[in-house]
């Protein structure tokens, strides 16, 4: 019962705080993500399905951001770190569980301060904090998106999330292209 009152309690308070969701689709995958505003920093929770192989990811993180003018244009930032949960499958080994505490960051630049704007951000988790079944991991991805209305973005990219399990073998949880939309409110 009190788990159920803090988690309405959690998801009342992140209702009252800006944020965004944003989702993304490619032929075999969906990723979803919400960010929350906490001062200076965002919280994000995220959560990535591969329906050809059954593999999932799951995140959440704490980034401090901020965003700068450079030249005429503007860029927005943030750094910090994401605790990781994965399960991957493959037909030699069967199931792979991961978690995996990773360090990193993401830009955004809108150049001339426009409605266009290059993304790209990158987590890396070595083996000392990779447990389970993983020795390393690692969650990279470049987007271009146009802001089509205020607040809301569509984009194209392309992304890479690997674990590589103890036996020195790579599961891609995802690798590919994919489109998207982010709401800001």
């Amino acid at each position: 019962m009190r788990l159920i009152v803090f988690a309405l309690l959690a998801a009342a308070s992140f209702s009252a705080a800006a944020g965004s969701v944003d989702l993304n689709l490619s032929n075999g995958t969906i990723e979803a993500k919400y960010y929350a505003n906490a001062g200076a920093a965002d919280w994000t929770f995220g959560g990535l399905y591969n329906r050809d192989t059954k593999d999932r990811a799951l995140n959440v993180g704490l980034l401090a951001t901020g965003d700068s003018a450079f030249g005429n244009s503007r860029l927005e930032g943030g750094l910090g770190g994401k605790l990781y949960s994965a399960t991957l499958h493959h037909t030699m080994i069967g199931t792979a569980d991961v978690v995996a505490l990773a360090l990193g960051g993401q830009v955004r630049w809108f150049p001339g301060n426009g409605s266009f704007a290059l993304g790209a951000y990158a987590f890396y988790a070595p083996h000392v904090v990779t447990l389970l079944d993983g020795q390393r991991f690692f969650d990279v991805g470049v987007r271009a998106e146009v802001e089509v209305i205020r607040n809301s973005f569509v984009y194209v990219g392309y992304r890479q999330v690997q674990a590589e399990l103890d036996n020195n073998v790579k599961l891609n949880v995802d690798k590919g292209g994919f489109i998207g939309l982010q709401i800001k409110f």
